[in-house]
């Protein structure tokens, strides 16, 4: 069977035969459905893509979990445009996220959904990677460790998604795998005839400013006295960089296209000094004894 759209409505009805369990319906838009129904001779792997997150919190594996098994065994239709926010949905504690590091007003701060990130971000490398139309990106304000720059993508359930369009003439379907450790997006489709490979230039490294230097007023930590010292957050450089899109046929290198220049803002490094008195437990013992020592 070739899987083109006047098949649509034929898959639809294999999908309810299998009881798909939710099945919502908008023209042109993506649609989450079954793999197992859809492996035809001409559905190949067009793409993959993964990132490590192994070093991440549990809150924040959690959340990259939920994302991706949310985008899991999505279904774009040949012209279609897909959304990343209207098909994961919002990232909310009542949908079960939890509080992780997000990036707001170029500050790493405590938020539901961190994480979610480094989900759209793989898609996205995945979808060039596949030759897919991307129509809409952000970039985050900060560099990220899990990509090289010019090759992020942030989301926001408010204000920014990711959003491409199926240019194929072809049907393509996203697999995800999150295992707690590699977090790998595959995109299949018709048979990609040409190879797309990214390339990451950093035109310009910023230097961050120097280090904030501030008194432990509140006592946030006890384990630091006076004179102690500890780094809570290290400085990092900020990029101005640019990502290329090289294709590649028949094993030769065929265009350089520039797909997108970006700068991010380095980050200023945090140094924190105690201001506890360090108690002299030496005098504590001799000032009790002197206490409970009976003169009469």
């Amino acid at each position: 069977m070739k899987l083109k759209s006047k098949n649509v409505f034929l898959i639809f009805a294999l999908m309810l035969f299998f009881n798909y369990i939710s099945l919502s319906f908008m023209p042109k838009i993506s649609l989450a459905m079954p793999f197992y129904d859809l492996q035809p001779k001409d559905i190949v792997l067009r793409s993959q893509f993964y990132t490590n997150y192994g070093n991440s919190t549990l809150e924040r594996k959690h959340n990259i979990y939920l994302a991706s098994k949310s985008l899991d065994n999505t279904f774009v239709d040949v012209g279609a445009e897909f959304s990343f926010n209207r098909t994961v949905g919002e990232r909310t504690e009542k949908r079960g996220y939890r509080t992780s590091k997000i990036i707001v007003g170029g500050e790493f701060v405590d938020g539901v959904g961190g994480g979610v990130c480094q989900v759209s971000t793989t898609l996205y490398n995945a979808v060039i990677m596949s030759g897919l139309r991307v129509i809409e990106y952000h970039p985050h304000s900060l560099p990220v460790s899990y990509v090289a720059p010019s090759f992020d993508a942030m989301v926001n359930s408010n204000f920014a998604d990711l959003k491409f369009i199926n240019n194929t003439h072809n049907p393509i379907i996203i697999r995800t795998v999150a295992d707690g450790e590699k977090l790998k997006v595959e995109i299949y489709g018709e048979e990609l005839l040409e190879k797309y490979i990214r390339k990451s230039e950093i035109l310009e490294k910023i230097e961050p400013p120097e280090y904030e230097v501030v008194l432990d007023e509140k006592g946030e930590f006890p384990e630091l006295y006076e004179g102690d010292s500890k780094i809570v957050k290290y400085g990092k450089e900020g990029y101005k960089s640019v990502g290329y899109l090289i294709t590649v046929k028949n094993g030769k290198q065929y265009a350089v296209k520039k797909i997108r220049t970006d700068k991010y803002a380095p980050v200023r490094g945090k140094i924190v000094y105690g201001k506890a008195v360090k108690e002299n437990k030496n005098l504590k013992i001799l000032l009790n004894g002197i206490k409970n020592f009976d003169f009469c």
